[in-house]
């Protein structure tokens, strides 16, 4: 009976960890977001974990062989926890457009670093703890980083978006000081370490929770990421072909002209603007303008800046509610596009 609940655990989130993990790699390879192609690095390397967690509890030979090669080498965990902490690194400093600093990279490979060097340790309680906790702790503080940010910022951060990824950032801390408190419990309470026996529980509940929560949270990033890719090949298509009804191409130059000189943008900008709107990558903009990519990224900047966004789907969105107005408004004398 007991196998048989373990089965159909294991099952579920097998099916729901492959499920978001092959999704993201689907849409990561029709729209190269590196937040998609992260999120399925993470739950390749999450699933890989559970299948091992599957067999030790399912097998007690199999067990007690990787319990033993786990507490000499052991390479799979530390591989898994790298990759889970440079994924969320990635990912949430992604989500909120900031830059990952050579001091977030210090700390990660510190403690990866601390990871490779605690089996040379005796076998003991204390051994494993110490092997678990800076992983989780760094977690944590990547949470706690970004929602400090925001704290900061607040300004830069005020639509639902963010607000939905400060939940996400809030319950990572919350759940990773929680899996600190359960492998506490676990290791000093019911694990047994000695020189000739060692009884490991090698799956820890709230990680699971962490983990299918934080798919829930994917799925919905999935979801609004092909919403928003619809919606903006839709924009897309419409500024494209001016319109469902074929708006002479001198009003859509107005337009973009009116709209350029709203947000103060120079001539360069306005041009980059131009092929920004067809929702073309910084190299394909530095490849059509012939210009360097550092140029165009630099251009790209500073119309991000000047307009107020992060992202290029928010500046389809304000471009695309400007144009609305301006087609609906009555008649007034034209401003000719230079």
């Amino acid at each position: 009976m007991a196998k048989g609940i373990i089965f159909l655990y294991n099952l579920f989130i097998i099916i729901v960890y492959s499920g978001i993990m092959w999704m993201s790699f689907f849409l990561f390879m029709n729209g190269k977001d590196k937040i998609l192609l992260w999120i399925g690095i993470i739950y390749s390397a999450i699933m890989i974990d559970d299948i091992v967690n599957f067999a030790s509890e399912l097998f007690q030979n199999f067990a007690e062989q990787y319990n033993r090669i786990f507490m000499i080498v052991p390479t799979h965990k530390t591989l898994i926890y790298l990759i889970l902490s440079l994924g969320y690194l990635i990912i949430f400093k992604r989500l909120i457009n900031k830059k990952i600093t050579w001091y977030d990279y210090s700390i990660l490979a510190f403690y990866v670093t601390f990871m490779f060097f605690v089996p040379v340790l005796d076998n003991s309680a204390w051994k494993i703890w110490l092997y678990y906790l800076p992983s989780q702790l760094y977690n944590a503080y990547v949470g706690a980083e970004v929602l400090w940010t925001i704290k900061k910022n607040p300004e830069n951060y005020q639509n639902s978006f963010y607000c939905w990824c400060k939940r996400l950032f809030c319950f990572t801390v919350f759940m990773n000081l929680c899996i600190i408190a359960e492998d506490t419990i676990v290791i000093f309470h019911f694990d047994v370490y000695s020189k000739y026996y060692i009884n490991m529980n090698n799956r820890s509940y709230t990680s699971d929770i962490l983990y299918l929560t934080h798919a829930l949270f994917s799925g919905g990033y999935l979801m609004y990421y092909l919403k928003t890719s619809l919606r903006n090949n839709t924009i897309v298509n419409d500024i494209n072909s001016h319109t469902h009804s074929n708006l002479p191409s001198d009003i859509e130059e107005s337009i973009l002209y009116r709209f350029s000189e709203a947000y103060h943008l120079t001539v360069r900008e306005r041009e980059i603007l131009k092929v920004l709107l067809l929702d073309k990558t910084n190299q394909e903009i530095s490849d059509d303008l012939f210009i360097s990519l550092g140029t165009a990224k630099t251009h790209v900047h500073n119309i991000f800046q000047k307009i107020g966004v992060v992202k290029r789907p928010q500046l389809l969105n304000i471009y695309e509610v400007y144009r609305k107005e301006q087609l609906n408004a009555k008649p007034e004398n034209e401003i000719p596009s230079p």
